[in-house]
């Protein structure tokens, strides 16, 4: 097959994994709670294209997943998309030069940006105007942090098989 059709082919598997997801985010993981609290996979998957991927693939594929998470959480509006556009650009920089592309390093990275993302919607939604304090923070975001890390083997094997069997992506070692 034509590289330039491999390519479109696996951005367009990426996609459908991404629509896959939306759909679970949306109609299953609300009624998966552990503590009341439910896992968010979308950041995570967005997080874990931009370190297969790189930072500019990653940074493109992070404008339509915002815009997707964004149109899901109406009271958002452009947050999204501009934060994983950012994070999808910085992650994919960051894997490049100094890490591995490997399970360990798509975790880490994607934990770490859900973790930003959710302290900087708790600062501006919360914190600041001061609708609840801090511990809202570690009543809700942390946990919410910890359930969705516990399920990044699920979004993360999914994406690499696209990424290792359409893509010319490096062998993860």
């Amino acid at each position: 097959m034509n590289n330039n059709y491999r390519q479109i082919f696996k951005w367009l598997i990426y996609v459908l994994v991404y629509m896959l997801l939306v759909v679970l985010q949306t109609n299953a993981l609300p009624y998966l709670k552990l503590f009341g609290i439910h896992p968010n996979l979308l950041p995570i998957a967005a997080a874990m294209v931009a370190v297969l991927e790189g930072g500019v693939p990653g940074a493109v594929f992070g404008l339509f997943a915002g815009l997707c998470c964004d149109a899901l959480y109406s009271r958002f509006e452009v947050i999204h998309m501009v934060y994983f556009f950012l994070s999808g650009l910085l992650i994919g920089r960051l894997v490049a030069a100094f890490f591995k592309k490997s399970f360990v390093s798509a975790a880490l990275c994607s934990v770490v940006s859900l973790s930003v993302l959710n302290f900087f919607l708790m600062l501006l939604f919360f914190l600041i105007p001061r609708r609840a304090g801090f511990a809202s923070l570690t009543q809700v975001a942390l946990p919410e942090i910890a359930f969705s890390a516990l399920l990044t083997p699920l979004v993360y094997w999914p994406l690499r098989a696209v990424n290792k069997w359409w893509g010319a992506g490096e062998e993860e070692g």
